[in-house]
């Protein structure tokens, strides 16, 4: 339920470094041992891009280089390692960069990638799934002006609900815009509109998204600016560095506004990261720290993960080896790839991951589907041609596709339907859950029934009722009357949805309150065979010395009798990743609200409020749905609710069933 209270914290802390290293097993998978097929007999390779191409629900990857044909090559993945596919038989000169997209809204991913100093052509190609042994079709999207693409992305920055793409130019030394055409295959090249022109820190490349504002817009970091949309297609350009190069952004502590980490790219510079405490639109806000000791040498790799699955975002950089052409020994032999790993409250620990290895377009991400973060890289002409790929822990269980998990544990919070269930159509109302492809429900109202005769409605509709929602004065004052009308009910997990408090703050003291409340009803609960659970709605993200108060609570309460409810859109609007955070505690969250939030509904406020009318389709808002699904898909036998808030619910809640149940 949305509460009207207002809170903006902000905080600052000091970044330490540490040489220390971490109990990680990396297994190496190269073309160097065999254990990779060479891509071609290109010694210049330019781009790399990971994503799910044949819709398996485990991430393949995309390969570029110039010089020779082939010019784009995908691996797939499959049981037995990576099996070599030829995207673009002919020779293209591709630039750095590329980018992933439906572009022509057929269900899979399309590929981009732009030209480099020797075209002026920008290109998409379209996925052919399911039948891969058709070729895969080049489509253009700029044929003229002037050369070189370094760099492009794909986001909704007009905060239309449909995404555009963004590429550098740096002929022109500008960045352009371009919406999707209707019918991109039948469209000779896409309309170009300007974004940026002009220089953009030290060199003009780079590209990343976030809402930096938190204004429920997604936002452009290109180079050394963040763009700021002022409608009619325009944006504006604020400064937030010197140097441009590779760019990244994340939340590695609580606060409001997320940080930028950049690095140097295709020349020397210090690793920055820059953190604002005030309004992101002024540029003096901003303020930037040094993360090593030392300036990298052509950092041409960056990337954000949670490495370690602490649940904490780490920052992996890597330098180049080598990158003239005109000599055969490296530029840079004593090379090294790093990684930062952050603690949740803005330090970073940064260890060696290799040295004397040549680095470019490296990237971090699940390789092989079970789960844990794996590392990609591609030199550019460092010992090539030449693949590298080190699997965490090597490959391990493989994990459940999203669709299998939610088709056993789907359910539905009835607060969704609080205004249309009466005691006298509660029996039809079942029925048409049950009719929507849903099998559970979590309770908070009887409806003027008793326990017993709610549970033979919920029994005579082919539903179960596993949880139910109970005031937070109940396991304060009459555990006992919750006990009673649990086993009445047949339910085994109850919660409590909210935490009294005044106004905007909910203070330490209160959580303090919370925490005894909640292990004394937790233990007497316990011992009757139920599990509690306290409902999270996003005001518990204030900072603390543990990080959040939130932090407190998870480290306060007994885990043998307190678990939590993830809402992941309050845990959203209360400025954290929700895959982040189950991952920090994973067997701390006993169930799931599963709602979206709007386009333009601000977020990082630490209230617990927002317009009803806020929530969306589950899949058409801001929440990164299937990064946080996957999550959750991990984790075993946990009870996911849809809870829609809206008066478009009866609507919605078909849509968000089905939504969910394509996600592989």
């Amino acid at each position: 339920m949305k509460n009207s209270i207002a809170l903006t914290v902000s905080l600052w802390i000091c970044i330490h470094l540490a040489n220390l290293s971490f109990a990680q097993n990396w297994k190496f998978y190269s073309t160097s041992n065999r254990k990779i097929e060479k891509p071609w007999t290109s010694t210049q390779q330019t781009a790399s891009l990971i994503l799910d191409i044949d819709k398996d629900g485990v991430n393949d990857f995309v390969v570029a280089c110039r010089q020779s044909a082939p010019a784009l090559i995908w691996y797939q993945r499959t049981q037995k390692g990576w099996q070599r596919q030829v995207i673009e038989k002919e020779m293209l000169n591709i630039e750095a960069g590329g980018a992933c997209y439906d572009i022509d809204n057929d269900g899979d991913q399309d590929i981009v990638f732009g030209g480099d100093w020797q075209s002026n052509e920008v290109w998409w190609w379209e996925n052919p799934y399911p039948n891969y042994e058709n070729s895969w079709k080049r489509y253009a999207i700029k044929k003229s002006g002037k050369n070189q693409h370094h760099d492009q992305i794909f986001g909704d920055f007009k905060g239309t609900g449909k995404a555009q793409l963004v590429f550098w130019n740096q002929g022109e030394k500008t960045l352009f815009i371009a919406d999707i055409p209707e019918n991109p295959k039948s469209q000779a090249a896409w309309n170009l509109k300007l974004l940026f022109t002009g220089e953009a820190g030290s060199q003009n490349e780079g590209l990343a998204k976030a809402d930096i504002d938190n204004d429920g817009i997604t936002d452009l970091l290109a180079g050394s600016y963040w763009f700021k949309y002022q409608g009619n297609d325009s944006f504006k350009a604020v400064p937030i560095a010197q140097q441009g190069g590779r760019v990244a952004v994340g939340k590695f502590k609580a606060g409001r506004y997320p940080q930028v980490v950049i690095a140097s790219g295709d020349t020397n510079g210090d690793v920055m990261l820059y953190e604002c405490a005030e309004n992101p639109m002024e540029s003096a806000n901003w303020k930037g720290r040094k993360l090593i000791d030392r300036q990298l040498i052509h950092a041409h790799s960056l990337d954000l993960a949670d490495v370690n699955g602490d649940g904490n975002l780490d920052i992996f950089v890597a330098e180049m080896a080598k990158w003239s052409e005109k000599e055969s020994k490296p530029d840079h032999p004593k090379a090294e790839a790093l990684i930062l790993y952050g603690d949740g409250v803005g330090n970073f620990k940064a260890t060696n991951f290799q040295k004397g290895m040549g680095f470019h377009e490296a990237k971090v991400a699940d390789l092989d589907g079970d789960g844990d973060m794996d590392i990609l890289n591609k030199p550019y002409n460092w010992k090539t041609p030449r693949l590298d790929i080190w699997l965490q822990n090597d490959t391990g269980k493989p994990k459940p596709t999203i669709s299998q998990y939610v088709e056993q544990h789907l359910g539905l919070q009835l607060y969704s339907l609080r205004n249309q269930i009466t005691k006298d159509n509660l029996p039809e109302m079942l029925q048409l859950v049950k009719s929507w492809g849903i099998n559970h429900i979590e309770g908070h109202n009887l409806y003027g029934l008793s326990p017993e005769d709610f549970a033979k409605e919920v029994k005579k509709a082919g539903l179960q009722c596993k949880g139910f929602l109970f005031g937070y004065e109940k396991f304060r004052d009459d555990v006992k009357s919750i006990i009673r009308d649990a086993k009445l009910m047949g339910v085994t997990e109850v919660g409590c949805a909210w935490i009294p408090h005044k106004g905007t703050d909910f203070t330490r003291e209160d959580a303090e309150k919370a925490i005894q409340v909640f292990n004394t009803a937790g233990e007497m609960l316990k011992k009757e065979g139920i599990k509690f659970f306290y409902h999270i709605h996003g005001y518990e993200f204030v900072p603390s010395p543990e990080g959040t108060l939130f932090d407190l609570m998870v480290q306060k309460t007994n885990p043998d009798f307190c678990n939590f409810e993830m809402d992941i859109y309050w845990t959203f609007h209360g400025g954290q990743n929700p895959a982040l955070l189950l991952r920090k505690y994973p067997n701390r969250f006993l169930c799931f609200h599963l709602k979206d939030m709007k386009i333009g509904e601000p977020i990082g406020l630490l209230t617990g409020s927002a317009p009803v009318e806020s929530d969306v389709t589950i899949g058409t808002g801001q929440l990164p749905m299937e990064e946080i699904m996957r999550e959750i898909s991990q984790v075993n036998g946990r009870m996911l609710y849809i809870e829609d808030e809206s008066s478009r619910s009866m609507q919605q809640i078909p849509q968000s069933v089905k939504f969910l149940k394509s996600l592989k």
